[in-house]
């Protein structure tokens, strides 16, 4: 019989988590971390939206913001 050996959780995916709790709990510090971690990731979905890119990275900042604080974002 094989032994099941279970990989470990990642401190960055931990720290995230935390960084998650922190952010719906209301703290600013920690929302401004998440949304600097995606940042690359709105950059790069910005030049999809037909909008002016300032324009769509601050929607897409708001509704994740939004998303956040409503506690609609788990992991």
């Amino acid at each position: 019989m094989q032994k099941q050996i279970f990989a470990p959780v990642s401190r960055e995916a931990d720290s995230f988590s935390l960084t998650l709790e922190k952010a719906q709990s209301g703290d600013n510090r920690a929302v401004l971390t998440i949304l600097d971690f995606l940042l690359p990731d709105m950059e790069y979905l910005a030049s999809f939206i037909k909008l002016p890119r300032e324009e769509s990275m601050q929607e897409m900042k708001t509704a994740m913001l939004e998303a956040i604080r409503s506690g609609e974002v788990m992991l």
